[in-house]
C-alpha cells in the first residue's frame, strides 16, 4: 500500500511506503504529490510561487538534489514528516488505566478489543500498543503489575486476541526512519505493519456481547 507520490528523475533516498515515480503521469490519484526539479515545475506551472512550496491541494514541489541540495533534503524530510502526520490523525489514542478509567469504561474498551477481527500488537518495552481499525490502545504494563497483575498471563492474553504480535528490537530498526517521521512516537509501528502490509481494513466485527464481569477477563484467570 503506497501513501504519497514522489515525482523526480533521480534517485530519491525514501521509504518503501511511497510511490516513486519519474512522470507525473504515473502517479497515484488522490494520494499527496512531490515534485521534484525547478526545470520541470517552471516548464509546466509558469505561474507558481518559487518561495512557495505549495503547487495546489496536495500537490508540492522541491528542487533537486543537484540544484539546492539543503532545500531539497529539508523539503523531502518535511514532506515525509507530514504525509505521516496527516495519516495518524485519524487514529484514535486510547491509553487503558483500569485505576482512573471507570469500569463502564473498561468494559467498553474490552468489548471494544474483542470485535476487532484484525488486531496488530507491539510490544516495547513495558508497553503494549494495539491497533486495528484506526484504534490505537496503550497498555501499561508495570502500571498493572503495580496493582498486582500477572505480567505474563496478560501477555498471552493479548496474543490469543493478536493476528500479529510484533515484539523484537529489529521492528523497530526496521521502521526507525518512519517512526522519526512521527517524533519517535513507538506506539505507531502497529499502524505503520499494517499500511506496510495492506492490512490496514476498516472492515470488523462491531459487536460480540460480553457481562460486565469482562472488564477483567482480558487480564486474570
Amino acid at each position: 500500500m503506497k501513501i504519497a507520490n514522489i515525482v523526480s528523475t533521480q534517485k530519491v533516498d525514501s521509504l518503501t511506503d511511497f510511490n516513486i515515480v519519474k512522470s507525473i503521469d504515473e502517479i497515484i490519484d488522490g494520494l499527496p504529490t512531490l515534485i521534484v526539479g525547478y526545470d520541470y515545475v517552471d516548464k509546466n506551472y509558469p505561474n507558481f510561487d518559487i518561495g512557495n512550496i505549495c503547487l495546489g491541494e496536495n500537490l508540492y514541489w522541491t528542487f533537486k538534489r543537484t540544484e539546492k541540495r539543503d532545500k531539497y533534503e529539508e523539503d523531502l524530510n518535511w514532506f515525509i514528516s507530514k504525509v505521516y502526520t496527516d495519516l495518524t490523525k485519524q487514529i484514535y489514542y486510547i491509553f487503558v488505566d483500569p485505576i482512573q478509567q471507570s469500569s463502564k469504561t473498561l468494559i467498553k474498551i474490552i468489548k471494544k478489543l474483542y470485535s476487532f477481527s484484525n488486531i496488530i500488537c507491539y510490544n516495547h518495552n513495558e508497553m503494549l500498543y494495539l491497533y486495528c481499525d484506526n484504534f490505537l490502545f496503550g497498555i501499561d504494563l508495570c502500571l498493572l503489575k503495580y496493582i498486582g497483575f500477572d505480567i505474563n498471563k496478560i501477555k498471552n492474553k493479548i496474543k490469543l486476541i493478536s493476528n500479529v504480535f510484533l515484539d523484537k528490537n529489529e521492528i523497530l530498526i526496521e521502521y526507525k526512519r518512519n517512526v522519526e517521521a512521527l517524533g519517535n512516537q513507538v506506539r505507531y509501528i502497529p499502524y505503520l505493519f499494517s499500511i506496510r502490509n495492506e492490512q490496514n481494513d476498516n472492515t470488523s466485527l462491531i459487536h460480540i456481547p460480553r457481562k460486565s464481569w469482562m472488564v477483567l477477563k482480558l487480564f486474570r484467570d
